[in-house]
Order: C-alpha cells, then structure tokens, then sequence
C-alpha cells in the first residue's frame, strides 16, 4: 500500500498536470550509429490525439494474439489518463472499421465535412525488418483473416473517434486543433508504419507523430537458436522508427510524471513465446524451446509452474529457455521478493501423438446406431439447425471436400459441433484410428475473413460409455489430432463426439478423417497423412 506521502505526491502530480502544456521527453537515435539523442517537446494535451491502430481480437499467429491482449490493459489504463486529460483518442480498427457502423464514434467520422489533404510530403523511410508474423517457432501458424473487431478488453470512450483513413483523421485534427499524434498498437512495422491512418502517412500530411515505444508490438519472429525473440524484434523495430522515421516516447512515464499513472499498477502479464492457450492450444511434434519474459518489469523475478498449479515466490525460477518435450500446462508470474509485479499468464502444449495407421474399415461404410447433431431432438429424429447438415460421407458437413490443415481427405464424416455418432463394435475390430480437426473450408472464401476466430471444438471417443481419448481445443489450420485406441475385448459400441468448446457453437464444423478401425495387428504408419490426391 503506498504511504500517506506517497499518495500526496501523487496527488499533487495529477493536479499539475491538470492544466498547462506537457513536456514530452523524445527519443530519436543518429542514422548511422544509432545513438540516443533525447529531446524535449512541449504541447498542451488539447492538441494531441492518441490512435489506436490494429488492437485486434485475435491474429493468424496465436502469439501474437496474446501478446495484444498482454498490452491491452496497458493501453487502457494509458488512453484513461489521455482522455482524463483532454486529449483525443481515436481507436483504428483498419479493415474492419466497418463491423461498427452504428456505434456513434464511427458515425461521427463520417459526419465530418470533408477537408482537403495539403500537399504531402515526401517520407522516406529504408524498408522495415519484418521477421514474418509468426512468433511460434518451428511449428509456424497459418495466415487467415479472421479477426473481426477491437480486442473485447479495450475500453472505447463514449468521445472516442473512429476514423479509418488519411483523410478522414487529417479532418479531425483540422476540426480540433491537434497537431501531434501518439501512436499506440500493433503491428508496429505493418499496421501502424502502413495503414492509411498509419504514422507515415499522417507525418506525410504534416502531422507532428511519435510512437509510444512501451505500447505497440512489432510483426513478430521467434527463433530461439539464435535467441531471437518478439522482444528483441519489437525492440529492432522500435530503433529503425527512431533513427529514420519518428520520436518515440514512454507514455508510461509521461503520464505518471503528471501524476496519470499510478506505479502501483500491475497491468503486464508476464510474455510466453510461443504462446498457446486452453482455448487456443500449441501443438507440437518436437520438443519446444519455450522463452518467457517481463520486459516492462525488469526488476521482476519470473516464477512458472508446469503442471498447472499457481505460481508462487517459491516456484520455480526462470533462467533462460527451456524445453517442453511432452504437454504442459504452464502458469508464470514475476515477483518482487512476495509481491507480485506482473499478471498471471498461462501457456498450453499439446503433444501431438503418433501418425495412426489406415484404418481396413472406415465408419463411413457402416450404418450408425445413433446420429444426433447440431439442432433439436425429437422422438430420437432430428431437426438441423441453420445451413447445418446430418453428419455427412466422405465431405465436409456442407458437403465440400475434407480438409484439415491444408490438406484434403478422401474419407471420413463431416459434422458440425455438437455432435455424437455410435457405431457398434465388431468381434475384429481392434483400434479405432482417425485424423480430427476442424474443418476449414471457410479459408477458402477471402481466407476466412471476419469467421476463422470462431471454429472451436474438441474430439473424444467413448467406448461403452467410458472415455478413452480426447483432442485438446483444436482450431482452423490447426494440425489434425491422431487417435489411435485399442478397443478392449467384449466392447460393445464406440463414440465419436465433436463439442464446441465452451465458447459456443458458431462455425464449428469439424472433420473425422480417415475414421475406421483397424482388423489386424500392424505397425503404426509413417508421420505423413493419408491424403486425397489433388
């Protein structure tokens, strides 16, 4: 708790700040050598506006999408003290700006009467480094479109503005006065350098621009064999801002210098690279070089656990990478001595099992003893809900081919989420073998825009009621899970069951392939999947 002085001296701080111009502290670096150069700029708060850009729900690259929500309170609690101060904040969701229509800070943008653009000027910049979005490592993620709004923890004022264009905040800042710009939000060298709202466009427009470098995350990369990290890419992004294209600052400290930030807050979790989750789970082969890190808490001492309990000041001490060889739950926080000094994070692996063999039998030829779906239920008939189908042959649920992970199936069952199929056991059947992962047909239309965030569902097979295998939380472009279950002598019927993972059942169309059993004893097949040919 801070002591009564303390929390005076803070006070104090918050009323000067209250008026009067704020002296912002800049950091460029030479072009050549990249040596600081620190430099002071005053400005009264009504002539800045703080943009937000790209604070995305979610990424192809499930690192990168924690690494946004790991920010996320951070920016809040920055953009409270701006808007506390009288600044403007504009929150730019780039290309799905238009999924708010209606709210009354879109509105009021495209209310503004337009205002000419003065004659740009020439912004050179040398190209960027892009170490290429996935910070996942060797088992990369795949590109899709699938966010289709603002991240749900980022807080929008009921003054914000939601501009999307050059144009369109060039008109804001010629209606209020503002001549500076603070940049928060991601990807530091695509979105925020690029977009037509984007730094280089509006210094283009002769706006004054700088890059709040403790609120923003590169486009990042994550090669541990060369101890290259998302930090350090963040940082080498940040350094080519300030030697070629603009100021950045610490709004951190430029706000509790004025008594708007509190040191007191814990707002940072701590940073997993590669960062899966329950609901967004990492799959691996071979074991995983996994880095944590606390950038914004130096002085903090990570603690992790690895088997899901709660970190504690006694855990174990993080002291450099380490290897995940077989699924883990891993929790880590840093600590202070007892105090906590970041958020609890968590990281989720999931070991892939062996490549099954083919099954001699597939579930596709035999007759299921029960078929219930997405839908409701009567008198054991059912009613599909929506463009929902009953589990289908050899196709994807809305009757297209099979496809998990980039490849195409020739056989198995398409359902959607949830779902239960019941096949009796015959006296030869001896494992039950299938591929499942969620179907991912929609990549195929504008590579999954505004939908490839939802599909989300989790396989297990049940043998006389009892289960005896389950997928973790499995998503688009997602290696396909591998069952492979002896089946117990006396069995008497198996189920596959596909559930939406607790999250709801919107787009979760899932895939068995090559579903059947296996009659004789055999090797296990090689680590490549049974493929339809092209």
């Amino acid at each position: 708790m801070n002591s009564p002085r303390s929390l005076l001296a803070w006070l104090a701080a918050a009323l000067a700040g209250s008026c009067g111009a704020m002296d912002f502290t800049l950091q460029t670096r030479d072009p050549v050598t990249g040596q600081v150069r620190i430099t002071t700029e005053s400005v009264a708060p009504e002539h800045v506006a703080v943009i937000a850009v790209d604070v995305w729900n979610y990424h192809w690259c499930k690192t990168a999408t924690m690494r946004v929500d790991a920010i996320v309170p951070r920016i809040n609690k920055a953009l409270e003290g701006a808007r506390a101060l009288g600044m403007t904040l504009l929150l730019c969701p780039s290309d799905v700006v238009d999924n708010y229509v209606g709210y009354p800070q879109r509105e009021a943008v495209l209310a503004l009467p337009r205002v000419p653009l003065p004659p740009l000027l020439e912004v050179s910049c040398p190209p960027v480094p892009d170490a290429g979005g996935c910070a996942c490592g060797r088992e990369r993620c795949a590109v899709n479109y699938g966010w289709d709004g603002m991240h749900p923890g980022l807080r929008i004022g009921e003054g914000d503005l939601m501009p999307d264009t050059q144009a369109e905040v060039y008109a804001i800042c010629q209606q209020r006065g503002i001549t500076h710009l603070i940049y928060v939000g991601f990807h530091t060298q695509v979105c925020l350098l690029g977009k037509s709202m984007g730094l280089k466009a509006m210094k283009s427009a002769g706006l004054r621009c700088m890059l709040a470098r403790d609120m923003t995350d590169a486009h990042p990369g994550y090669d541990p064999a060369r101890q290259f990290t998302p930090d350090l890419n963040t940082e080498q992004v940040v350094e080519h801002f300030e030697r070629h294209l603009a100021p950045t600052i610490n709004l951190q400290e430029e706000l509790a210098r004025i008594g708007r930030w509190d040191p007191a807050w814990v707002v940072d979790p701590v940073r997993i690279a590669p960062w899966g989750t329950r609901m967004r789970p990492h799959l691996f082969e071979q074991p995983v070089t996994v880095t944590l890190t606390a950038p914004l808490q130096p002085r903090g001492s990570i603690r992790y656990t690895l088997d899901g309990s709660r970190p504690t000041p006694q855990s174990t001490l993080y002291a450099g990478p380490f290897l995940v060889s077989r699924s883990t739950e891993l929790r880590a926080v840093a600590f202070e001595g007892e105090k906590p000094v970041t958020l609890e994070s968590e990281g989720s692996f999931a070991l892939l099992p062996p490549m099954p063999p083919k099954p001699d039998v597939l579930v596709g030829d035999l007759p299921p003893t029960r078929s219930v779906g997405f839908g409701h239920t009567y008198g054991g008939q059912v009613r599909y809900s929506g463009n929902t189908q009953a589990p289908q042959k050899d196709h994807s649920n809305l009757g297209q081919p099979l496809r998990i992970n980039r490849a195409v199936y020739a056989h198995g069952i398409g359902v959607h989420a949830p779902c239960e199929l019941v096949y009796a056991v015959q006296p030869e059947f001896k494992r039950f073998v299938a591929l499942a992962g969620a179907d991912e047909n929609l990549i195929s239309v504008s590579h999954g825009s505004n939908l490839a965030r939802y599909p989300s569902v989790r396989f297990k097979v049940f043998i006389d009621g009892k289960e005896m295998a389950a997928s973790p939380v499995m998503r688009v472009l997602f290696p396909a899970w591998r069952f492979d279950i002896p089946i117990p002598a006396g069995s008497r019927q198996i189920s596959l069951v596909t559930m939406d993972a607790g999250d709801g059942s919107r787009e979760d169309f899932a895939d068995w392939a090559d579903a059947g059993f296996v009659t004789r004893d055999r090797p296990a097949a090689s680590a490549q999947p049974h493929l339809m040919p092209r």
